[in-house]
């Protein structure tokens, strides 16, 4: 079973947060981690219902076929995406989060915690990262596989 847990491209600034889009640069990194992303296989995708996760999802241009805006994503932790995995069918081997910092950086070290490369991403990721982990199941310790970074 494979995770990408994925932080936002880069945004503009802006109030009300949750409406803020991505800015150039943004969009540029998007379309780029796409690019990254096109080899897997996405069973589903799991996307906040902010404005910049939702931008960056759709300029990823990935073909996933279940995608699932999810507003706990936006203020959720690592037990929130965990919850998310557990409620998808038995069929999703292979899941896209869109989501926020701290929790993209802090759920891949808590579920990759014995990965050597865990210490990479203790102290938060840069938008656009994305952290590829692989699970026996999705309550069990993970192994972080690969670092997608600007």
């Amino acid at each position: 079973m494979k995770l990408v847990l994925m932080r936002h491209a880069n945004a503009a600034g802006g109030s009300p947060d949750i409406a803020r889009r991505l800015d150039d640069e943004g969009r540029a990194q998007a379309k780029a981690r796409g690019k990254d992303l096109a080899s897997f296989d996405f069973d589903v995708a799991l996307v906040s219902a902010a404005s910049r996760t939702k931008e960056t999802f759709r300029l990823l241009q990935l073909d996933v076929e279940d995608v699932r805006e999810e507003s706990d994503l936006y203020f959720g932790s690592h037990e929130t995406i965990l919850l998310l995995l557990n409620s998808l069918p038995d069929t999703a081997e292979t899941v896209l989060v869109v989501g926020h910092e701290p929790t993209i950086s802090q759920a891949a070290a808590i579920f990759g915690a014995e990965s050597e490369r865990a210490q990479e991403i203790r102290g938060g990721v840069s938008p656009s990262t994305a952290i590829v982990l692989e699970f026996k199941n999705w309550n069990g310790p993970a192994e972080i596989v690969e670092i997608f970074a600007n």
